[in-house]
């Protein structure tokens, strides 16, 4: 990192050992956590293979793939290239005058063959920065840590410049929290929220936590976020100015205890082929809405558990979450099991048709998870839970990886046959979860409307405004009025009964219209106007929550308080 004005990280590899008179090295071409083909070989510039002071021949076979040609003998091979990084995410790599952000699967190739061995990381930040990673340190000058093979090197991202160290001790146990981007923001609140997440999801599983250390690498960077899981650590960014709206605050503690129940569900409780990985092609499983699902839903159901939110705005949070899912088409069309499968052609390649093919099974999965907890709570008397199923497999399995069939197998050993119909209807099916399920702690959904004053007709469009501020049809729903009167993803809207209709006005202007009375809307489609007749539907409510059924027994509000660890609201 001595050059990091030019966003380019300087790489050599030693090889120590045998080796192979043709030697294949690659990259990978995805990193675990993240379901997407993302071709990291397209930022190595340049690469360079020597023995001693002999350079090599060295090949592009294939689009990641480097073949070097080694003399008989060889026992020191020496890879020297640079990566360009210059990528702002949590799941690729990124290097300025600032800091240094890597992640192993963009810039470490690895040798093709089935030697196994400790790797030595040395990290030569520049001048005055400091390096943060889940690695063991060694006893050594400078930065330098070990990896006992390629998938723990790569399991580990490097954080690098001026950053906040705070150390703290949660089930006896050293954590660390690494600020970077953080300068002149008050993080008191985190650091005193975060160990209280740790200790309610060690809870859960009632047994000692898996590691001996572990790291959160936090970065702040103004309108970003996201978050990838690690085996002792997190990487998680987003927004310093978030901090300040608790509600959106509520929402970074509901990222950090994603990432962090991830210790657990995918990185140690997963598929048996989620480990070792195979970095050259997908790995399809159908088993994310288990692995990101559940875990979307405990991260909210920890918030809760340990007091850093209430209650009430965890419920929020899930009425929301299925108003929102109410809304798209595919949750008829597309199961779980589906979603999970073709993440790595669907989810993260969104487009306008996305909300009629597709459903997010973080989204769908959490919310059959919260119904599955329910449904286990009252089929045991309230004896057993999800959490059981959790200890189930963590006991059965633990770091060794499952078969398919181990979560289903769990469910019904903890709730009994009936739990096979709940997934053939909500997981294996596309069937909607029944609002019966909330009786079993004492809740009702109630489908209201934010404005009663300022219904707005339903008309199927979805809507976004463009960087040169026009209004764009970013979806048009299946089933939908608009989508009978022809409009198209992609269409500009021009204007609404033949008056502009700027973004912020829409609602407003919708509400004015009747439901079953035509309205015209005029776009721009391929830089030729047309003008559409759509003929609305009734309103939708657009307000969901949680409310505490005034008649729940006194079984169900026990239930409650078991389930959120609070009393019921």
């Amino acid at each position: 990192m001595q050059k990091p004005n030019t966003h380019r990280f300087q790489i050599r590899i030693e090889w120590r050992g045998d080796t192979p008179k043709h030697m294949m090295w690659r990259l990978p071409v995805w990193t675990p956590g993240s379901y997407l083909i993302r071709e990291f070989s397209r930022h190595i510039e340049w690469i360079q293979a020597s023995s001693g002071t002999e350079l090599l021949p060295i090949h592009k076979i294939d689009k990641a793939t480097f073949e070097v040609q080694c003399p008989e003998n060889t026992s020191l091979l020496t890879l020297t290239y640079e990566v360009f990084a210059y990528d702002l995410s949590v799941r690729t790599s990124y290097l300025d005058t600032s800091r240094g952000y890597f992640n192993g699967a963009n810039v470490f190739l690895y040798p093709d063959t089935d030697i196994a061995a400790a790797i030595e990381l040395e990290v030569i930040p520049d001048t005055g920065w400091d390096v943060a990673t889940a690695l063991p340190r060694l006893d050594k000058p400078g930065y330098c840590f070990i990896a006992s093979d390629y998938d723990t090197l790569v399991d580990s991202p490097v954080e690098a410049g001026h950053f906040q160290r705070y150390i703290f001790e949660a089930c006896d146990v050293r954590h660390e929290l690494i600020f970077t981007g953080f300068e002149d923001v008050d993080l008191s609140a985190l650091v005193h929220d975060i160990p209280r997440i740790v200790e309610a999801a060690q809870s859960i599983f009632q047994s000692p936590l898996p590691y001996t250390r572990y790291v959160f690498l936090v970065h702040g960077q103004v309108q970003s976020g996201g978050g990838l899981e690690h085996r002792n650590s997190a990487s998680i960014m987003f927004d310093p100015f978030m901090l300040h709206d608790p509600e959106k605050y509520s929402r970074i503690l509901g990222l950090f205890a994603h990432e962090y129940f991830h210790l657990w569900n995918v990185k140690r409780l997963r598929p048996t082929y989620l480990g070792p990985f195979d970095y050259q092609h997908e790995v399809y499983t159908p088993l994310l809405w288990v692995l990101e699902g559940w875990t979307d839903y405990y991260a909210w159901i920890l918030l809760a558990r340990s007091g850093v939110v209430e209650s009430g705005r965890v419920l929020d949070y899930f009425a929301e979450a299925f108003r929102q899912l109410d809304l798209i088409p595919a949750r008829h069309q597309q199961s779980l099991t589906q979603a999970s499968f073709d993440t790595w052609i669907k989810l993260y390649r969104p487009d306008g048709n996305t909300p009629n093919n597709t459903i997010s099974y973080y989204h769908k999965g959490a919310l059959v998870a919260l119904a599955l907890d329910l449904s286990l709570r009252r089929a045991t008397g309230g004896r057993e839970s999800l959490d059981s199923v959790l200890r189930v497999l963590w006991t059965s399995y633990g770091d060794q990886g499952y078969p398919d069939t181990a979560v289903d197998s769990a469910l019904v050993q903890i709730g009994g046959p009936f739990m096979r119909q709940l997934l053939d209807q909500w997981v294996y099916g596309t069937e909607d979860i029944p609002d019966d399920v909330f009786d079993t702690v004492g809740l009702k959904l109630l489908r209201e409307f934010k404005n009663l004053s300022q219904k707005v007709p339903y008309t199927g469009i979805v809507a976004e405004q463009s960087a040169a501020h026009s209004v764009v049809i970013k979806h048009v729903l299946k089933g939908s009025p608009a989508e009978s009167a022809g409009l198209a993803p992609g269409d500009e809207w021009i204007a609404l009964n033949n008056y502009r209709i700027p973004f912020d006005a829409i609602e407003a202007r919708l509400s004015a219209c009747s439901a079953d009375e035509p309205i015209t809307i005029t776009i721009f489609r391929h830089h030729e106007l047309h003008t559409f007749t759509l003929t609305p539907d009734s309103p939708l409510p657009d307000r969901w929550r949680f409310v505490t059924d005034p008649l729940a027994a006194e079984e169900a509000r026990t239930r409650f308080t078991e389930w959120m660890g609070t009393p019921i609201p």
